[in-house]
């Protein structure tokens, strides 16, 4: 810190005048004893006692003004170091280019270093002639402030950016910057860059043109380079066999260091602490450890990584995640092959499938009836209704099932012998995910067995990250491949015109096998073969026990979701509505709640969100739906991490920093790379003053004195 007006420092030496008043009225005055007035001396004593430390405050409180006094007529002030630009005299555009990446929230010196970027921007406005236009870019958000000569608002507009979670991409941001400049009329245009010269913020593949003109790039980080650890996207994999559902939660921590790390992690579910354990993580390395978390039924809880490790940002420690599981379901099957004997039943495997005898795992009750006891079931103790081969007598059977699904029930209906297509289509027609259209056998023509060439069911969605729920526990073809599966007979269906359903499994000629529907709060699904061996002989292979099973969780809304779908700061979000929902309701992390309405595009509501601005937990809710809405009921979730790549604080070489930015000349005030003379030359100093805040210290204290001396008076 430096004085404009040093010789006012002398003043220092008056905060010793109220010290040595007060000294001298502490001398010793001669004693002599006087026994009437004994009781009121030691009456006294007490109360100097009491007094004695207002006395002292009052004297502190006053030597205090005179030093606040003497040190604001001194004028301190510290020199800041700001890029110097070569104005002239002529008209100058500028384009200030801040970063406002989560790399910029590290701290220096109590502040930020977009705080840093904040405060050097406004002193470079300070410099400029009231005639000169100015405008903004940010890297990371996207925002612009376009050119203007208000410089009041200009420091207004610089004040309320805050920095984010997102990557920046610089690149861009100088494209954005030369465009923005592009449409001025001035004839000198610079661009000045407050950042952290961070490497990878310079990795978006944007190309940039010969800039006519300067760019100055500010590094705002210093010489040192700073430690730092973070966590990446948390892996989820789901482990099933040992008595109970388990999900095995993988962490990855990077350490962004020169040396070892042993990292500390916590595990956290619904906001407590499950488990803790270390990764060891070698320097500039990644290393991951696992967790075990048994899940339960009706179970849903956000879960949360934390890294305790104190290093250079601390907001880069968390990754979230979520599970979310439901709880037993109640499956009604009607039977149209029904038998007292249950090997010879229609749904036998079916009932397998969703309760194996030896399968201690499972959490459906299934409950098997004829069409003649179908009509004297009560719906509302079930969630689950297949129609296993049935015929469908009347309509008012139609309506029923129709009410169950609409009052948010699920249908799963196998088709067979007995159905007839023109009969479903006509009770059933809009419950229906497609209509019905003819039977097809593969090879109708072969003459014996030997020559029969059954299709097949199209396994890709095994490689597919984003294939429905229901396919989730194909993680690979080994030991559960569906395309094994011979399907000699299946019904077709009609195309849509304004697509309302999704295929969920097809024949590897592309024709729908199994397809899905919204029906008011409820879901249907369509099987266009049977359940059972009577057309296809998918039931004796290992892959149909989890599609059924799957797919009676899913209808009852009762999966376990081992987490939401992963997205990163920055990314744009969009989803398909239902085709029966009109909207969605989306909770952010913060706990904030906003209504989106679809776009209309291909017949289909599509939600979009454009740009994810922090990491958290989303949840979605297609309306209308049940209420009320909670985040164990949501339709979708979201996992939303910042990208760990972000965390890695290395510089960018001055070298290869030129070879990306082409203009008439490039600066780079820095520290650390700093090295010619030149470099050196375009940076410049400017006063930053502290005289205000000793000036506001003097009125304070000068409130003080008065308080106190009130006080005196009162007493």
């Amino acid at each position: 810190m430096k004085f404009a007006n040093p010789l006012f420092l002398l003043g220092l030496l008056g905060m010793l005048v109220p010290l040595i008043i007060h000294l001298w009225r502490r001398r010793k005055a001669k004693v002599i004893p006087f026994g009437a007035i004994r009781f009121l001396l030691q009456s006294e004593k007490a109360t100097r006692r009491r007094r004695r430390f207002w006395e002292y405050l009052l004297l502190l409180v006053r030597m205090l003004a005179i030093g606040a006094f003497s040190l604001a007529l001194a004028a301190p002030y510290r020199m800041e170091s700001i890029p110097s630009l070569a104005l002239g005299s002529e008209q100058n555009s500028l384009a200030l280019v801040l970063d406002d990446s989560l790399s910029m929230r590290r701290d220096r010196s109590g502040k930020s270093l977009f705080e840093r970027s904040q405060n050097s921007a406004s002193s470079l406005l300070n410099q400029l002639p009231d005639y000169d236009y100015v405008g903004m870019v940010f890297p990371a958000s996207g925002k612009e402030i376009p050119l203007d000569k208000n410089r009041e608002q200009l420091r207004a507009a610089l004040q309320k950016i805050q920095p984010g979670f997102e990557k920046a991409r610089m690149l861009s941001a100088l494209s954005r910057a030369e465009q923005m400049l592009s449409r001025s009329g001035s004839l000198s245009k610079k661009i000045v860059v407050f950042t952290d010269l961070q490497k990878e913020s310079f990795s978006d593949q944007a190309v940039l043109e010969h800039f006519p003109g300067e760019i100055y790039f500010y590094d705002l980080s210093g010489r040192n380079l700073d430690p730092n650890y973070t966590l990446g996207p948390v892996d989820l994999n789901r482990i099933s066999g040992s008595g109970e559902e388990s999900v095995k939660v993988l962490a990855r921590v990077y350490n962004f260091s020169a040396q070892d790390q042993e990292a500390r992690l916590n595990l956290s579910l619904g906001g407590q602490v499950i488990s803790r354990g270390t990764a060891a993580a070698k320097s500039w390395a990644s290393a991951d450890k696992s967790f075990l978390v048994s899940l339960r039924e009706n179970f849903s809880a956000e879960g949360k990584l934390e890294l305790e490790n104190r290093d250079s940002l601390d907001m880069d420690n968390l990754s979230y995640f979520h599970l979310r599981g439901g709880g037993r379901v109640k499956a009604l099957i009607v039977d149209g092959s029904w038998s007292r004997e249950p090997l010879s039943r229609g749904s036998y495997f079916l009932e397998r499938a969703l309760n194996p005898r030896l399968y201690a795992l499972s959490r459906i009750d299934p409950e098997v009836v004829s069409e003649s006891g179908f009509a004297q079931t009560d719906l509302r103790n079930y969630q689950v209704l297949i129609l296993a081969d049935c015929r469908i007598l009347d309509q008012a059977e139609a309506d029923r099932i129709k009410n169950f699904v609409s009052n948010g029930g699920g249908l799963l209906i196998g088709l067979g012998n007995n159905v007839d297509a023109d009969h479903y289509n006509k009770l059933l027609g809009d419950l229906l995910p497609r209509e019905i259209r003819e039977l097809k056998i593969s090879f109708a023509g072969a003459e014996g067995k030997s020559e029969l060439q059954p299709l097949h069911l199209d396994s890709s969605f095994i490689a597919d990250p984003g294939r429905h729920p229901i396919l989730s526990p194909f993680a690979s073809a080994k030991g559960a491949d569906p395309a094994v599966a011979n399907f000699y007979k299946y019904f077709m269906f009609y195309q849509e015109l304004v697509p309302r359903s999704r295929v969920v499994l097809k024949l590897a000629d592309g024709t729908p096998m199994l397809l899905e529907k919204s029906f008011g709060s409820g879901i249907a699904l369509i099987l266009a073969s049977t359940l059972n061996q009577d057309w296809n002989d998918l039931c004796i292979y290992p892959s149909y026990l989890p599609i059924f099973y799957q797919a009676s969780l899913y209808l009852a809304r009762s999966l376990f979701d081992i987490g939401a779908k992963g997205a990163r700061v920055g990314d744009q979000i969009e989803l398909t509505l239902p085709g029966e929902k009109t909207s969605a309701l989306v909770k952010s992390s913060r706990g904030a709640e906003l209504r989106l309405s679809p776009e209309k595009e291909g017949g289909q509501g599509k939600i979009r969100i454009p740009r994810l601005e922090e990491p958290g937990i989303y949840y979605f809710w297609y309306l209308p739906g049940p209420e009320p809405r909670q985040e164990g009921n949501a339709d979708f979730i979201l996992a939303v991490n910042s990208d760990p790549t972000e965390s890695d604080f290395r510089k960018i070489s001055v070298k290869d920093l030129k070879k990306l930015v082409l203009a008439d000349q490039v600066y780079v005030q820095s520290e650390e790379n700093l090295k010619t003379p030149e470099d050196r030359g375009k940076t410049s100093l400017v006063k930053k003053p502290y005289h205000h805040g000793f000036l506001l210290g003097l009125i304070i204290l000068l409130g003080m004195e008065i308080l106190l001396l009130a006080r005196s008076g009162w007493e």
